[in-house]
Formats: structure tokens, C-alpha cells, sequence
């Protein structure tokens, strides 16, 4: 093609997105300054949002179990805090070769990936994946290079929350990202990705690249043999962002930012099976349901996802089977119902918007559905149980225990993450399940045990954690009496001393 007809062809590509972003109110004549904007405006989001992408290095613990966690020893490794290399030990000097025992050469495994800095203080927003079984992690920006810690994980949606750990050596602070609305995005949107390809990451100095968002709201089969029980919600439900841009190893928790520098989502390769579509890239998208899962991990917190216990019968949005006893149950839900809104949000004709719309809503909330019910349109109001999430799930900020027992929905005690005969059953059956006891505690005197349910206190029925603290408020090193079951035995009375 010749260079005026390609250069003709070009400024009628980039047109819309000049007008849109970065063009002043009369747009150039010339094509050429045209693509000369398209070009500045790239430029200037990658040179926003470079300073707060950093690579990050995973050192795995030999048991698998993460280790990297606020409030957990730090196991000394002699060459990485001597800065040779990333815990793969002294490697060996080959003739030819540059010296790789030199302190400067940082050494970089296949256990590395990219993280945004979201928090004034130092939080930076990676991928669950990515972070997963480590026993240390190390972070490299533009500027520095420290050890980190996780504040909070989520396996659901893939995303976790790290901080430099204390007493890391920080010349200047970490520069945070703006977090924008990635519900404004559609196919053809102009998006620029940066992260830290693993064979370049030593540098910390992130890897753009810029293309379009190809599809959004996709669902990625999982790889042979895993299990079902630990999906995240891409795996199930359709949420991801679809790229144009490829996402090489170790791109997994990158920035996916706007024209306008603004961050829309956090790139996963993990995403791309091997033996699939490995040139194309998928982001998890910071929409709605993003956002509030990031707002709970930047606090240390546990991401809670709303569950009424019911199971779908056949169309979109049509309620199945409701278990008696159940909080759905309760808010007289009945099987052939179709829930036309969960709150304010109308349910689109989809099978995945009725799971969506409830995860957004806090465990513990009452909501209003809209329901369709015997062809009259009638209100139900539900209180929401709580999604029982399986995975590890990291959370450095909880509520405190009662006399050494940790207080939680009945659903979460289920095996699995499935909305199965197990969940609905303990559902039914009411109560408040103990997540957690420390020994020696009370509760551990008492004869509590983790899995037990907790179904009235001092006979007073109690169906949430909310409903349990408020019964035990006022009894302040008091006995408390609490009618307790293991499994399916029958009840028993339990007596907690007071503290």
C-alpha cells in the first residue's frame, strides 16, 4: 500500500478514539498528526502507570502452604538477603558467561509475576495465583526492592493484596494507581497492559504492550484434572476481560489501563490454557464486583459473597429446589419462581446473572428480590448466608473470637464449593458454624470443636454471626449457655465460661 493511502487508511482507525481521549475540540487535517496523537496518548498512559508496576518474585514454601502472611515468621534465606538471586541458591559460573554470583545479577525463576500499587501506603494488587504456597516474596519497582507480605487473598476472584514488610528498606514511596470503571469498556476500547515478562523482570522496569479489548464477560474452561471445588469465578461464570494483547509468562497480575491511565483490570495468563488460545489475553476486570473485592482485601479482610441456598430450576433466573429451613425458605421463596432483580439490579435473561447478582450482596445483608411468582409480581426479602469459598483464603483483619471461637455462617462448614445436598442441609438446619478454636481458650474448655454448629444461645435461636454476637453482647464474664451440634447428633448443652 502506498505511504499516503496507509497513512490515510490509519487516521481513519484512530479517528473515534482521538476524539474521544486526547483530540482538542477541532480535530488535525493532517493524518499524520492524527496518528502522532494516538501515539502521544499511549505514550502518556504508559508513562503513568509504568512507576506503579512491579515485579514479583515467589519463593515457594516445600509444604505448599503460604507462609508469606502478615503475622508470620520470616524464614531466613542467606543469598536472597544478600541479594544473590532469587532462592535458587549460588548458581554456577560458567566460562564465558556474566559472573551470575555478583550481587548485581538478580537471578529471576519461573516463579515471578507483575502486582500494581493501588494504596498510599505501599498496597500493591496481584493475582491469587500468583502469590499462592509462598514462604517469601520479593518485589522489585523502578526504584527498589524489598520484601513483601500478603494483607489478604481471595481464590474466588483471583486476586490478592501484598505490602512491603516491615523494616523493608523503601528509598521513596510506591506510587498508586488510580482504579477506574471497567463497566465503561466495550469491545474496540483502546487498552494498554503492562507487566513484567519473567525473563525480563529483573529491572522491575514493566513491559507495555496496546491493543483492544476483543470480548468481555468470558468463562475459560479449567485444565484437565482440576478441581471443581476450587474454580474461580472465571471458571464458572463469564467475567473475564478478553485482550487482543498476548500476556506472556509471567504477566499474571499486570495492570490493564485506559488511554486515560486509568486501571480497569489485572491481566492473568494463568487464564490461557496451555494447548488452547495462548495468544490471547484475559484481565479480570475491576467492574462492580472488582472493585468490592478489592475494598475488602486492601483492609486486610476476607471477600464475603452472598448465597440464599437455593437450587436453579430450568431457564434463567428460575428458582429449583427450596429446602424448608433455609434463610430462602424463610423469605417464602418457592420452587417456579423467576427473581427479576436482586436490590436495584434488573437480572438480565442469562443463567450466569441470578449467582452473580447475589455474590455482590454482603453475607449477613437482607436484600429484596423482585419475583415473578404464580404470574403477580411480589417483593421477598432475604437475608443473604455466605458463600462457602474453598481455596486459601488469607484474611489478616477479622472480627475477634468470642472466648476463643471463631463465629461463622453454618454454610461455610460444607466439604465443597458446590451448591450441594451437604450446604443446603447444613442450611436447613440453622445455626452458626465454629470456624476456629484456640486451645486452652473457653470454648476449647467447653468442649467446643471446629464444625460444630451453634443453634441457639441461652435458648435463643440465632441463625447469623450478627444474630450470635448480639445475643452474647451484654454477658460480659458471664456463662453462657449454647445448644450445640456435631454432624447430624442430636443436640447438647454446652456451657462457655466466662473470661
Amino acid at each position: 500500500m502506498p505511504a499516503g493511502r496507509e497513512m490515510a487508511f490509519m487516521a481513519w482507525f484512530v479517528a473515534g478514539v482521538i476524539a474521544a481521549v486526547v483530540a482538542p475540540p477541532a480535530l488535525a487535517d493532517e493524518p499524520s498528526e492524527l496518528v502522532e496523537a494516538l501515539e502521544s496518548a499511549v505514550i502518556g498512559a504508559i508513562e503513568r502507570a509504568r512507576p506503579s508496576v512491579v515485579a514479583i518474585t515467589r519463593i515457594r514454601s516445600a509444604d505448599g502452604v503460604t507462609r508469606a502472611v502478615r503475622g508470620m515468621p520470616v524464614e531466613p534465606d542467606p543469598e536472597l538477603d544478600r541479594g544473590i538471586g532469587i532462592g535458587l541458591g549460588m548458581p554456577e559460573v560458567r566460562p564465558g558467561f556474566p559472573n551470575e554470583a555478583a550481587p548485581e545479577f538478580y537471578a529471576v525463576p519461573g516463579e515471578s509475576g507483575s502486582g500494581v500499587v493501588i494504596g498510599s501506603q505501599g498496597e500493591i494488587l496481584t493475582a491469587y495465583h500468583l502469590v499462592r504456597g509462598a514462604r517469601r516474596l520479593r518485589v522489585r519497582s523502578e526504584r527498589a526492592e524489598f520484601d513483601a507480605e500478603i494483607i489478604a487473598a481471595d481464590p474466588r476472584t483471583d486476586l490478592a493484596v501484598i505490602v512491603p514488610r516491615a523494616g523493608s528498606n523503601m528509598p521513596e514511596p510506591l506510587v498508586p494507581l488510580t482504579i477506574g470503571t471497567a463497566e465503561r469498556l466495550r469491545p474496540g476500547s483502546f487498552l494498554v497492559t503492562l507487566g513484567n515478562p519473567y525473563n525480563a523482570a529483573r529491572d522491575g522496569k514493566a513491559t507495555a504492550s496496546f491493543g483492544i479489548l476483543a470480548n468481555v464477560a468470558r468463562r475459560i474452561e479449567p485444565p484437565r484434572g482440576d478441581n471443581p471445588n476450587i474454580r474461580q469465578f472465571f471458571q464458572f461464570q463469564p467475567t473475564l476481560l478478553q485482550l487482543d494483547n498476548r500476556l506472556n509468562l509471567g504477566m499474571s497480575g499486570g495492570a490493564v489501563v485506559t488511554l486515560k491511565g486509568e486501571l480497569v483490570g489485572i491481566t492473568s495468563s494463568e487464564a490461557s490454557a496451555s494447548g488452547f488460545d495462548a495468544a490471547a489475553g484475559y484481565a479480570i476486570p475491576l467492574d462492580a464486583r472488582g472493585r468490592r473485592a478489592v475494598a475488602s482485601l486492601i483492609k486486610g479482610e476476607e471477600v464475603e459473597y452472598g448465597f440464599i441456598g437455593i437450587s436453579l430450576g430450568p431457564g434463567a433466573n428460575v428458582v429449583g429446589r427450596v429446602r424448608e429451613g433455609t434463610l430462602a425458605w424463610k423469605a417464602e421463596l418457592a420452587p417456579g419462581d423467576r427473581i427479576l432483580a436482586v436490590g436495584d439490579r434488573e437480572l438480565a435473561d442469562d443463567e450466569s446473572a441470578l449467582p452473580l447478582a447475589l455474590a455482590e450482596v454482603p453475607a449477613g445483608a437482607t436484600v429484596t428480590l423482585k419475583v415473578l411468582h404464580q404470574g403477580q409480581v411480589v417483593e421477598r426479602r432475604v437475608v443473604m448466608s455466605k458463600y462457602p469459598v474453598a481455596g486459601e483464603v488469607i484474611a489478616t483483619v477479622r472480627p475477634e473470637p468470642w472466648r476463643g471461637a471463631r463465629i461463622d455462617f453454618s454454610s461455610v462448614l460444607a466439604s465443597t464449593t458446590q451448591n450441594t445436598e451437604e450446604t443446603l442441609e447444613l442450611m436447613t438446619r440453622g445455626g452458626v458454624g465454629v470456624i476456629e478454636v484456640a486451645p486452652g481458650s473457653p470454648a476449647d474448655a467447653a468442649g467446643l470443636a471446629r464444625g460444630d454448629v451453634i443453634a441457639a444461645v441461652d435458648g435463643k435461636p440465632v441463625a447469623t454471626p450478627a444474630e450470635f454476637r448480639g445475643a452474647v453482647a451484654d454477658r460480659a464474664g458471664k456463662p453462657v449457655k449454647l445448644t450445640v451440634r456435631s454432624g447430624l447428633d442430636e443436640e447438647r448443652e454446652v456451657v462457655v465460661e466466662g473470661l
